[in-house]
């Protein structure tokens, strides 16, 4: 039976997608030769690494959370106990405000990176844009006039985790993206007790 070629627009956007869902394999494979785990110094280290970077291109502390793979309670624990990380979040606020300001009122990639990241953690749209700093209005408007924009949602949509049919629907659901209290960090190599006591990692 004939199938229809997929447009190259959709293989864009799921090997966008696909790039966007690999990021501990790629840093797994990138650990191999180096031997062992990764400590919880060096895992910390690189989650504040991708908050600073996400803050320096002008997301706010939850869509900066979501791009460094932190779940927001946790990003919250480090800026109010690490004087040093929030000194550093502060200033890259600062240089996304002086070196940003011709972007103010409009999408950016980094925000739609985010949003893909949400929905593909079986976010809403809805919730996946406010949590990127996109307005409704601002999403409706992309996806009706960009098919780009429809594909990467769609192929953000066709990697959700498939919800189990035999459990309860919860009572209430949190705005968080729905992969960020289960233990899906990779595992870490346990440090000393001067390691940050909210350092995500598995049980």
């Amino acid at each position: 039976m004939y199938e229809p070629e997929e447009p190259a627009s959709g293989r864009r956007a799921a090997h966008v997608v696909a790039w966007l869902s690999a990021r501990e394999e790629v840093e797994n494979v990138l650990r191999e030769p180096l031997g062992g785990l990764p400590s919880q110094q060096d895992e910390t280290a690189s989650r504040m690494a991708g908050v600073l970077q996400a803050t320096a291109l002008g997301l706010g502390p939850d869509a900066a959370a979501i791009w460094a793979g932190v779940p927001d309670r946790v990003l919250h624990g480090w800026l109010e106990k690490d004087s040093v990380f929030a000194a550093a979040v502060k200033s890259a606020g600062e240089l996304a405000a002086a070196h940003g300001p011709h972007l103010h009122g409009k999408v950016t990639a980094a925000q739609l990176r985010v949003m893909l990241i949400a929905i593909s953690r079986g976010e809403t749209w809805l919730v996946a844009a406010r949590l990127a700093g996109i307005s409704t209005h601002q999403y409706r408007k992309l996806w009706a006039a960009s098919p780009a924009m429809v594909a990467l949602v769609n192929a953000a949509r066709s990697v959700r985790p498939r919800k189990s049919k035999h459990l309860a629907a919860p009572a209430h659901r949190r705005l968080w993206p729905a992969s960020a209290d289960r233990k899906s960090y990779r595992l870490v190599r346990r440090d000393d007790p001067q390691a940050p006591p909210d350092t995500p990692r598995a049980d």
